[in-house]
């Protein structure tokens, strides 16, 4: 029976910082004009003997810009992105939403290639992150560390580890489809109970 199974973790800071997000976006074009502006500055220049020197110092003064142009632009990134898993028999899927607009096929994971799978800041876990080559987050909920959980596979590139939330339903199917169940380790089982807990606290509230 083929196994089918989709979780979006939802980021509510695209509702609550709808202003912060607006002050960022502005704030990166005052940033990228001004690195612009800065290189622009040294065409007046053209024909003089200091010309070289001119370039330089243009690159110079743009180059805070640039970065601060980045980071505003990977923080804002970072407030406006929510991520669906998507689980069946042979894969599991991670896509990308930006600002609930646009989607992207960000990981794919091999279920065979797994080879662990454990709490985040367990004692599996400091084993894992030793061996990974390469680490992916796909998370909204960086804070809440308890809720997080490491995937270590083999990609073509080398071991990586991916980092993402899952809710219990989540587990449930991952268990089902994951044949070794050794690829489990100690924390999730303590995992498993700290969301059937939460699960059961959200019903009651209800």
């Amino acid at each position: 029976m083929e196994q089918y199974y989709e979780q979006n973790v939802v980021n509510h800071n695209i509702d609550e910082k709808i202003k912060k997000t607006k002050v960022l976006n502005i704030a990166k074009t005052v940033c990228i004009v001004l690195a612009l502006f800065s290189l622009m500055t040294s065409l007046l220049f053209i024909g003089n003997e200091n010309f070289v020197s001119m370039i330089f110092i243009s690159i110079a003064a743009a180059v805070p810009f640039v970065i601060a142009s980045v980071l505003i632009g990977h923080i804002n990134k970072r407030h406006n992105t929510e991520y669906d898993y998507f689980l069946d028999d042979e894969t599991l899927k991670v896509y990308e939403i930006y600002y609930r607009e646009r989607r992207k096929l960000k990981h794919t994971v091999t279920l065979r290639n797994i080879e662990s799978v454990g709490v985040f800041d367990s004692a599996g876990y400091r084993k894992a992150d030793v061996a990974a080559a390469k680490r992916h987050f796909a998370l909204v909920n960086y804070e809440n560390e308890k809720y997080i959980i490491y995937i270590l596979y083999n990609a073509p590139k080398g071991k990586t580890m991916l980092f993402i939330e899952p809710d219990r339903g989540f587990m449930i199917a991952l268990r089902r489809v994951v044949s070794a169940i050794t690829v489990f380790d100690g924390s999730i089982s303590e995992f498993e109970k700290t969301l059937a807990k939460a699960e059961a606290e959200a019903i009651v509230e209800k």
